[in-house]
């Protein structure tokens, strides 16, 4: 399941909670998820990439 899927899912289970707190306990788990694969998302992420970097640099030194 894709990060705006569960975006997705945990907004209408937030919505839903809302009117029905016995929901909550799904909300939770949904957003657990969510938390989750955005943290692996961001460890799979290079921090740096350098030949973005580099070509950046270069088009300031040409102004």
């Amino acid at each position: 399941m894709s990060i705006k899927q569960l975006q997705d899912i945990t907004d209408e289970l937030r919505e839903e909670a809302k009117r029905d707190p016995a929901r909550e306990a799904e909300y939770y788990v949904a957003y657990k998820a969510l938390e989750d694969k955005i943290r692996e998302r961001d460890r799979k992420r290079p921090k740096c990439i350098l030949a973005r970097f580099e070509h950046s640099l270069d088009l300031f030194e040409e102004f």
